[in-house]
């Protein structure tokens, strides 16, 4: 989704409060402001669980490069810092509700995997 700037005309994505050609500072909706916020936060999914975030996400590309060991630390921190972003730009939602589901769903499954991770761990330490 984007709009247009009121002073110079330009395209700016969703996420921006201020135009990048003129620099005009565009008044938000209290929600725009909502989903703007929400865009730019990190991922704690990304963050726990690249590999499945970055595939629930729809970033197949970015799935795939976290598969390559030089590369996986990278696609961490883009997917950490710009994830959201990404997938709401590129991931082809119906809608910022199915969106908003499924970011949460993926840091729910984020914060499930590294639970068993540590249930594992505990486990066989203990034993």
């Amino acid at each position: 989704m984007e709009r247009t700037c009121t002073s110079c005309k330009k395209e700016i994505e969703t996420w921006n409060e201020r135009c990048g050609g003129c620099g005009f500072t565009l008044v938000l909706e209290p929600d725009e402001k909502i989903r703007a916020r929400y865009l730019r936060g990190p991922a704690l999914g990304a963050l726990l669980f690249t590999q499945g975030w970055a595939f629930g996400a729809h970033l197949y590309l970015w799935f795939l490069l976290s598969l390559v060991p030089v590369f996986g630390i990278v696609a961490l921190f883009a997917c950490l810092l710009f994830g959201r972003r990404w997938s709401w730009k590129y991931g082809g939602w119906s809608s910022w509700e199915e969106f908003q589901w499924r970011m949460k769903l993926m840091d729910a499954i984020g914060l499930a995997w590294v639970a068993l991770l540590l249930g594992i761990y505990l486990y066989f330490r203990l034993i």
